[in-house]
């Protein structure tokens, strides 16, 4: 087999067959052994306990060397044009995430590849809902210099060949540049200064957070404690947060909110007890129909597990979540076992969407997740959620950095009353008929000049937000019933997400379709990129960057 490599290419670590050939080592294994549990205890004898250990490690070593060659034979190159990935080894396969279609870059760290130092390097690219380039794994310092390499080829800023890393040569070492930033003039900050809503400091960025952390700890007598204990709580900062240190701190969530959001989220609770009740009953009825029994058990370890899985898989989607604002969007890490970090660029926004339960409306908790073309809608935990429980306050600058203006005199005081006013109370389209007497009072479509918004929900309020110059194709849908209610559906596609506006009044509905259609023929195709609408703190960063004195902020509402 030939060692070869195209010309600008390079392997992944050798570790990688380590952390990918246990999986089907530990798949095989499972899948045997729930099919063969009753069996294996009822014959359990020494004897056949070696075979089985003699089995397995045969396995694994097949495993192994299974990946070790499908290792030999993956290759990636990162290039002025996009990144390329080749794999295979008798059927060769090449896969191009073309430069022009580099939605965001992630670093995932899975627990194995994590305590080895590795991480992989995924590239979202617009397109289906798995639309994505995976480069695994690789030294996680050598990840962050590819992130930021694919960011630049994707902003067209590539550095000259031989400066840059990840496309041959030893590998790059260093991590990020620290790029502190402040805040411009007439802008939000990006955290807000004092009491946040639930009781906790507020975080505040730039020179101000810098004096404000000097202050806090001189109080403490920091310098009395011995340099190595310093060193060693800034190394486990380091490693917690994954490195994403670098930028204007937007949020940071502490695991007590995450914990009481959790409580409070009625969703949550009432799909934990829709689950543990519907597993109590199968077992109840199992035992009951053919007694207790291993053979009865082993097929409910499924949803037994599944259990568990879904109280810690929204831990860990919300766990250590910090958020910061760079040159190249806004970097989020979350993760507890299994960690990610993701960039996502603000003008790649499809859709936001805004979530507030019933409990979270006292301390003004808000959810935000947002659509980007290439990233799945059901990938839990993944870049979609910008802010798993933010504060006012984190809310501000986080819509601030991504979403592009609505055309009202205040975007946040307009997007706090869509949250909080009941539906009937707010100006817009509603259900015509009587008979809707649900949808009349919870749901609302709203026409701003920058976006449509549409209100939604009962016990847990959500406002979808469609910039209108995302808008990809409008369609109405018809039928019997809805001729006799008068009304009309109408359906807003975005890349990668629809939007349907259900039940609207017929003449309000083609009135909106309307002016929706010429958006989606007009508001991109005939307008420079340079003209499209930006977010307010996103275009006032730049101007702020590398500044060393800090600017004047007002309050969270102004500049908007």
């Amino acid at each position: 087999m030939s060692s070869a490599l195209p010309p600008g290419h390079r392997r992944t670590h050798p570790l990688t067959p380590l952390v990918t050939g246990w999986r089907i080592v530990v798949g095989a294994v499972a899948v045997l052994t729930a099919q063969n549990l009753a069996a294996l205890v009822g014959d359990f004898t020494v004897r056949r306990l070696l075979i089985g250990l003699g089995v397995l490690a045969v396995a694994v070593v097949i495993g192994v060397v299974a990946s070790a060659l499908s290792w030999w034979a993956t290759s990636y190159g990162v290039d002025a044009d996009g990144v390329v990935r080749r794999s295979g080894l008798l059927s060769r396969t090449r896969q191009f995430a073309p430069r022009a279609r580099i939605e965001s870059v992630s670093l995932e760290r899975p627990l194995l590849a994590r305590l080895l130092g590795l991480a992989k390097v995924r590239i979202e690219v617009a397109g289906g809902g798995e639309s994505y380039l995976d480069i695994a794994y690789v030294r996680s310092a050598e990840a962050e210099d590819l992130r930021r390499r694919i960011l630049e080829v994707a902003a067209g800023t590539v550095p000259a060949a031989a400066d840059a890393p990840g496309t041959g040569g030893e590998p790059a070492t260093g991590g990020e540049t620290s790029t502190g930033t402040a805040p411009a003039a007439g802008t939000a900050p990006a955290a807000g200064v004092g009491p946040s809503a639930d009781g906790e400091p507020a975080t505040t960025a730039g020179p101000a957070a810098a004096a404000s952390s000097a202050s806090s700890t001189a109080a403490t007598g920091p310098e009395d404690r011995p340099a190595g204990e310093r060193d060693l709580a800034a190394r486990a900062r380091a490693i917690l947060h994954d490195g994403v240190t670098d930028g204007e701190l937007i949020a940071e969530i502490p695991t007590e909110r995450l914990v009481r959001s959790l409580v409070r989220d009625s969703s949550f609770l009432l799909g934990l007890a829709a689950s543990v009740i519907g597993l109590g009953v199968t077992i109840a009825l199992a035992i009951w129909q053919e007694g207790l029994s291993i053979a009865i058990l082993v097929p409910l370890l499924p949803a037994v597990i599944a259990v568990p899985r879904y109280v810690f898989g929204r831990i860990e989607s919300g766990w250590g979540f910090v958020s910061r604002v760079s040159d190249s969007g806004l970097r989020m890490r979350r993760g507890l076992a299994n960690t990610r970090a993701d960039t996502i660029a603000p003008g790649r926004i499809q859709r936001l969407e805004l979530r507030r339960p019933l409990l979270w409306r006292a301390p003004r908790w808000t959810a935000v997740t947002v659509t980007v073309a290439g990233i799945d809608e059901d990938e839990d935990g993944g870049a979609r959620s910008v802010l798993p429980v933010g504060t006012p306050d984190e809310l501000a600058s986080t819509i601030g950095h991504l979403a592009p203006p609505l055309g009202t005199g205040d975007d946040l005081a307009a997007l706090e009353r869509l949250l909080t006013a009941p539906a009937r109370e707010l100006p817009g389209l509603r259900a015509p008929h009587p008979l809707q007497w649900y949808a009349r009072r919870t749901v609302v479509t709203v026409l701003l000049p920058g976006a449509v918004v549409r209100r939604s929900g009962l016990l847990a309020r959500r406002v979808q937000i469609v910039p209108r110059d995302r808008v990809q194709e409008i369609t109405v849908g018809d039928g019997p019933l809805a001729r006799r209610l008068g009304s009309l559906d109408l359906s807003v596609a975005v890349a990668g997400h629809t939007v349907e506006l259900d039940a609207l009044p017929r003449a309000d509905a083609l009135a909106l379709h309307a002016v929706l259609a010429l958006d989606a023929a007009t508001a991109r195709r005939y307008t420079e990129r340079e003209g499209w609408p930006v977010p307010p703190l996103a275009a006032a960063a730049p101007a702020s960057r590398g500044t060393s004195e800090p600017a004047a902020a007002t309050g969270a509402g102004e500049g908007r």
